[in-house]
């Protein structure tokens, strides 16, 4: 059923699109529609859709020579978009499941290809037009694979190829450098940089995409196996589990009375890539996982469990004695700054988690400690409202349509409007008719998070300009941009990433997709 549901839904957008493209319809082809429409929803079960079918019939003639404008046929579909919720419409897939894989070229006739090509077998794709933009991508994205142009023209573009690799090692992420001058002499180096492949230019679709699955396959049986957070060397989640299931079992035997987890958050850890550089970044990480293991005991164990977060687990340690240790290590970090960036300061907050019964050491000792630092975070945010009440909070996703088609602004309405969530945040949407009005508004409010889909051509100030004051004016931070346009024009796609887009989308479009490729986006970034 929900198959035909998704057609029903497909069908109604095909329409829209093409009659936004006529400008005028004839009546009776408004009529044979909604006269289909009806039949079909109703035989499946979409019992709204099916009356405000029959509602549109009743003021339609099969016969009449009546040619509809845009303004008068959108009238009818008033009736109709509340009904297309989300909640009618279920994705195929969980927003995790496609891998993601970063296409860094220069050459943009061919990154849009090899994107097409890799949206059309099961992937997600991104481009970067350049090396810079690359890196910014990879760290917000953490791409499940990454294809290189070997030959990226910028200056200084052996350092981000580096820079880039190295980062990728560190994550196990598979690099492919792709080049028409595929030699000997270019191969040696480049796998001597760390890179995993090089191909020649041009690549067989054929043998490409069976590859491309091997190294994913060949990255998760690696990632599976591994213990350590290559960047940090802390602990990652499998060894915590081991850790777990070790001291559950001493105190299984006795051998221990308690054992305690401490979690602990790096706070406005996400505004240190953009102010000092993402290896800046990376070494604070590192410098905090050190300064934990001079200010904790040899038998502690420490885990990475996301990027800004690192649970330590206490064996036979009460919790009070723990709350000492934390204070030791802020005081630690006080007198130790990361190196080679002094004014780079580590703040954290941090719960403490006592268990005395083997039954409830497991991984829910983590989901404790999560909820509880949650709930301090959200205290802490809450007074900082109270104080300030234009203070945000990062739950929040604003979704932001800037297009001059009514059309598209009404179907992400009601698709939105009825669902509460995307990614796991609280959705806010709003929608401009043109980028004067969404320049003009208040509608930037610093710590939230925000997705912007950006028509190309608009009246008044096009998207370029708009994307360029944006990127100009706010931080990079919490504020994702893609591009809407209806030509595939490699040169405008170029320079709308050039200018800071990160993602653009080609009209006309399905709702549903742009929706379930937009939560892939937030389930990484945010």
């Amino acid at each position: 059923m929900e198959k035909y549901q998704r057609l029903i839904y497909d069908r109604i957008e095909e329409n829209l699109h093409r009659w936004k493209q006529q400008g005028k319809v004839e009546e009776p082809e408004l009529y044979r529609f909604f006269h289909n429409l009806k039949g079909t929803a109703g035989t499946i079960g979409m019992k709204s859709i099916h009356d405000a079918a029959a509602e549109n019939l009743n003021s339609l003639d099969e016969h009449s020579p009546k040619v509809w404008s845009e303004a008068e046929w959108h009238e009818l579909f008033q009736v109709i978009l509340p009904d297309l919720t989300y909640t009618e419409m279920p994705s195929k897939e969980s927003p995790l499941k496609k891998p993601l894989v970063l296409i860094v070229d220069d050459e943009a006739e061919f990154a849009a290809y090899l994107k097409d090509m890799l949206q059309d077998n099961g992937y997600e794709a991104v481009i970067a037009v350049d090396g810079g933009k690359g890196i910014e991508l990879f760290y917000k994205l953490h791409p499940s694979l990454v294809i290189l142009d070997y030959f990226l023209p910028e200056e200084g573009h052996a350092g981000i190829f580096e820079q880039m690799v190295k980062k990728a090692r560190q994550e196990f992420t598979p690099v492919i450098a792709l080049s028409a001058s595929a030699d000997n002499k270019h191969k040696i180096r480049a796998y001597d940089m760390g890179i995993t492949d090089f191909l020649g230019k041009p690549i067989n679709k054929e043998l490409f995409l069976p590859f491309l699955n091997n190294r994913l396959e060949m990255k998760e049986r690696i990632r599976a196996s591994s213990l350590v957070d290559e960047l940090t060397g802390a602990g990652n989640l499998r060894f915590m589990d081991q850790e777990l299931a070790a001291n559950k079992e001493r105190l299984q035997r006795g051998e221990m009375e308690r054992c305690t987890m401490l979690l602990f958050s790096l706070r406005g850890f996400r505004n240190v890539n953009e102010t000092f550089g993402y290896e800046a970044g990376d070494a604070a990480l590192t410098h905090f996982v050190h300064c934990i293991d001079q200010s904790f005991r040899d038998g502690d164990a420490i885990f990475r469990i996301h990027e800004r977060k690192f649970a330590l687990l206490l064996p036979q340690t009460a919790k009070a004695r723990a709350q000492e240790l934390t204070k030791q290590l802020r005081a630690h970090l006080h007198r130790s700054p990361v190196p080679q960036h002094p004014d780079l300061s580590l703040q954290f907050s941090a719960v403490e988690v006592e268990v005395t019964d083997a039954a409830a050491l497991s991984r829910e000792i983590l989901t404790e400690a999560e909820r509880l630092l949650w709930e301090a975070s959200s205290a802490g945010k809450q007074m900082k409202k109270q104080e300030n009440p234009d203070s945000s909070e990062r739950h929040v996703l604003n979704v932001i349509t800037v297009d001059d088609d009514e059309v598209v602004r009404d179907m992400m309405k009601h698709y939105l409007s009825r669902r509460t969530t995307l990614g796991g945040k609280t959705i806010r949407f709003r929608s401009y008719e043109d980028g004067e009005a969404f320049l003009e508004s208040d509608w930037y409010r610093e710590g939230e998070a925000f997705f912007i889909l950006l028509d190309r051509m608009m009246p008044k100030i096009d998207g370029i300009e708009v994307l360029k004051k944006i990127r100009q004016s706010y931080p990079k931070e919490g504020i994702l941009i893609s591009m809407l346009t209806a030509r595939k024009s490699e040169a405008e796609v170029a320079r709308a990433l050039e200018l800071g887009a990160d993602d653009y989308m080609l009209k006309p479009f399905r709702v549903r997709e742009i929706i379930a490729r937009m939560e892939r986006f937030v389930e990484r970034v945010f």
